[in-house]
């Protein structure tokens, strides 16, 4: 068992020259509907009239994935609809029950078929909206968009009633969602859109939870039991593996040799889990989105910073300069 150490970690942040650079992207963004696009891929107003629903940040992703597949001027109204139709623009974008997955709910095999990597991470992610929504784009034009869009949106999902209801979605986000031209900046936001959830919301309670309690740090700690005790004991990784199970993921407790292969790989929108899953400094802790953490307290797991190394928030004053260039990233899907 690789179970970890008590290290500090460190924040590795962007240089200035590209966080520059991507703002300057952003602001290049502009989109047809009446007003300037949002500058940034936080949460912001809705498009277009009091009854429009459609997020800016993802505005982008449509038209550029309608550009990119060729589908004409009603492609990014239809994308925009069958997104709120699957997952309500991301905000269920979990398994279903016949097992469909993702931003656009693709069915594995059809994704190992129709998937992309729209966002240049490496990684085609159905749970990343950029690579969802292309694909679904692409998958689109495979069958027979724009030519026949009746036929194009029954292929995606075999239902007379879906295609009427993706046609009126469509009709009504028409007039929201004008033409611009595909960007690669149209898909930067796509780790970031989304809202966190119930799940994060979860974890950072439980993880505010563990920390008031000052737990001792045990090495092999609760690994031989799913889910782990509410209380531990607690090492680096099953302490890690306690608020995936909270969250509602059904992972077994697992040492750092399992954590390295969980999940996806990349850093998450919202919650990080770094490992490093050999030799005698082994360890891995969780790293949360700033917004959805307490006093602006990102990472999360057992340190000797802590009151008896035991699990909780790690300050940042005790960071080590070069600590996570020996992590590996991953994320919990959909998070």
């Amino acid at each position: 068992m690789a179970a970890g150490s008590r290290s500090p970690i460190l924040l590795l942040g962007l240089p200035v020259a590209v966080l520059a650079a991507l703002v300057a992207l952003l602001l290049s963004i502009t989109v047809v509907f009446g007003a300037a696009a949002p500058t940034s891929c936080g949460d912001s107003e809705a498009v277009g009239g009091v009854n429009s629903k459609v997020p800016p940040r993802l505005v982008p992703l449509y038209v550029g994935a309608a550009s990119r597949y060729g589908l004409g001027e009603k492609g990014p109204s239809i994308l925009a609809s069958i997104n709120e139709i699957e997952t309500g623009f991301g905000a269920a974008n979990t398994v279903s029950s016949a097992g469909a997955e993702g931003w656009m709910q693709f069915m594995p095999e059809t994704w190992a078929t129709y998937g992309v990597d729209a966002n240049g991470d490496g990684v085609k992610d159905p749970y990343a909206a950029a690579d969802a929504i292309y694909a679904a784009g692409r998958y689109l034009r495979a069958s027979g968009a724009p030519g026949d869009w009746r036929e194009a949106i029954f292929a995606y999902n075999h239902a007379d009633w879906y295609v009427e209801d993706v046609l009126a979605g469509a009709e009504k986000y028409a007039g929201e969602i004008g033409a611009t031209p595909e960007v690669a900046s149209s898909e930067v936001c796509a780790s970031t859109a989304g809202p966190a959830g119930p799940a994060v919301e979860k974890m950072v309670a439980e993880a505010d939870r563990i920390n008031g309690l000052e737990l001792t740090y045990e090495y092999g700690g609760s690994h031989g039991s799913t889910p782990t005790p509410a209380n531990g004991p607690f090492d680096c990784s099953s302490a890690v593996s306690h608020l995936l199970q909270v969250a509602g993921f059904k992972n077994p407790t697992m040492d750092t040799t399992l954590l390295i292969s969980w999940g996806k790989a990349g850093p998450g929108r919202w919650v990080t889990i770094h490992v490093k899953p050999y030799g005698a400094d082994a360890h891995t802790f969780l790293e949360f989105d700033a917004s959805v953490t307490p006093d602006s307290k990102r990472y999360w797991g057992t340190s000797s910073t802590n009151p008896n190394g035991g699990p909780g928030w790690i300050p940042e004053s005790a960071f080590d300069a070069g600590y996570l260039s020996g992590f590996q990233p991953r994320h919990p899907p959909g998070l």
